[in-house]
């Protein structure tokens, strides 16, 4: 029997899962790709091995092919952007240094984000174009082409102020503590964005080095995908085992040496052969029949006999 479904749902969550545990690891950030395109993907895998070679219903299969689809088009449409790099807009600049790594946001990307440890420390030089002046800021992180925020404040600055704002913190992670960013369950590939006074904004590619599984979020990941993946395996392997001992059931009760196409079906056709045959032969003697009839009639049959 068919459990598309199933299938879908299971694959869904396995494909996220294992979009969690990349981003852990610092291979690929959460965005569109891996949040929607990766999950449905093994969602229509899942879709596949629990429906093909089955019967069942067309509507399940329908409503499964109905979730996954849209999610595969909207997490395809991130390919648009695979190769990007770190956006500054606005006339800002910003570099930064890590017990890691040197770089700035415009040099960032995917594959070679900006690196920092945890524990370490972290130094940068940010700058305006002009000097804000009671301006407020916000720093975001993107998750599947969503930003959501981290942080934000309002600054008062009405003292002239400057254009270039430098920072040097020993511990990244007690730094952002203390602004209320929970860096200490954050690791991995992130995208992280910003605004300030409304006028620059921007993003960048960091990675967040850590060893791997060590936050609760991880080890949940790791758990689920396994989960998902057993379930899925016994849902596609264990059913079709069910599907092909009932089509050899099947099989048995309709085969070839049935009473319905075995002896009986062809001595029953070899009858009717028999019959239409004994038919053409009685039509030819009364055609042989009517021939002599109308030869006596003219005559000829007299002529013999003289």
């Amino acid at each position: 029997m068919r459990r598309p479904l199933s299938g879908a749902l299971l694959g869904l969550i396995l494909g996220l899962a294992v979009a969690v545990i990349l981003q852990q690891l610092g291979i690929w950030p959460l965005d569109r790709l891996t949040v929607f395109l990766l999950p449905a993907m093994v969602g229509l895998l899942g879709i596949l091995l629990t429906s093909l070679g089955r019967e069942g219903s067309t509507g399940t299969l329908v409503v499964a092919l109905v979730i996954t689809l849209p999610l595969a088009v909207w997490g395809a449409l991130g390919l648009l952007g695979f190769g990007e790099q770190g956006q500054l807009n606005g006339g800002c600049t910003v570099n930064a240094a890590s017990d890691l790594d040197a770089t700035t946001v415009t040099d960032t990307s995917r594959a070679d984000p900006f690196r920092i440890d945890p524990a370490g420390g972290l130094t940068w030089v940010a700058t305006s174009p002009s000097v804000f002046d009671d301006y407020k800021w916000k720093i975001w992180t993107e998750i599947g082409g969503f930003q959501y925020p981290l942080a934000s404040e309002e600054n008062q600055n009405n003292d002239g102020g400057s254009q270039i704002n430098e920072g040097d913190v020993s511990n990244v992670t007690e730094y952002a503590t203390a602004r209320d960013i929970p860096l200490d369950e954050i690791r991995g590939a992130i995208i992280v964005g910003g605004d300030a006074a409304g006028t620059c904004d921007g993003f960048a590619f960091v990675s967040i080095d850590g060893d791997p599984f060590e936050t609760l979020v991880s080890q949940i990941a790791l758990a689920v995908a396994i989960l998902a993946l057993i379930a899925l395996l016994l849902v596609a392997f264990m059913g079709r085992g069910a599907s092909a001992a009932a089509g050899g059931v099947t099989t048995a009760a309709t085969g070839p040496g049935t009473p319905a196409d075995g002896p009986t079906a062809t001595g029953a056709g070899t009858a009717a052969g028999l019959a239409a045959a004994e038919d053409e032969r009685d039509r030819g003697q009364e055609l042989i029949d009517d021939i002599e009839r109308a030869a006596e009639d003219s005559g000829f049959g007299a002529d013999d006999e003289d």
